[in-house]
């Protein structure tokens, strides 16, 4: 898909600079590829790249888990369970990207819990082909209840303080995401 600066500029009323600094941050995130004075399009989902962002951020929230368990109050546990059961008004299609966000805010607590802030925003930087798949994903498949029922599982290791419990499902939730990607990988090799 052809992303043309001029186009977007005049669809959002501002200056083509800003536009074009825009999808320059889009190629350095590796979402769009420049053609110097051709085109710019939209770049396919790299399979390499996302096996590398699911490790960071496998590796990050599983490192993060023993701050996250030492931290964790009623008031954050009642927190995640209120995100679990948003999410769970979200579970349609049509409402995937509100699951996604409910989704992303439910990790980000972990993360905030645990200290880690910086550790969250690095994953936000680096995680745009894995996010990519999670929102096809979702888009076209919907909200699977095994993400949901892993959710609740961390909640229930965080009320028990079961730091090894919540590092085991952190990974099974994170490994689920792999095997989206084969799937997905399969299903529209057009995106890849």
């Amino acid at each position: 898909m052809d992303v043309s600066v001029q186009k977007l500029s005049e669809r959002y009323g501002v200056s083509r600079t800003p536009v074009r600094e825009a999808v320059v941050r889009l190629q350095q995130s590796g979402l769009v590829e420049i053609y110097p004075q051709r085109k710019t399009v939209v770049s396919k989902i790299d399979l390499k790249r996302v096996r590398e962002e699911w490790f960071i951020r496998t590796s990050l929230e599983s490192a993060v888990v023993d701050g996250f368990i030492h931290n964790c109050s009623e008031l954050v546990a009642d927190t995640l369970q209120e995100l679990i059961n948003k999410q769970k008004r979200y579970m349609d299609k049509k409402h995937f990207f509100e699951f996604y966000c409910k989704d992303s805010r439910f990790h980000q607590l972990i993360f905030e819990t645990a200290g880690q802030e910086l550790s969250w925003f690095t994953i936000e930087e680096v995680a745009s082909h894995y996010n990519r798949i999670r929102l096809l994903h979702g888009k076209m498949n919907g909200v699977e209840q095994a993400g949901i029922d892993k959710h609740e599982r961390m909640v229930a290791a965080a009320r028990r303080r079961d730091v090894e419990a919540m590092r085991k499902v952190v990974m099974e939730h994170s490994n689920s995401l792999l095997e989206q990607v084969n799937s997905m990988a399969k299903q529209y090799p057009h995106f890849f």
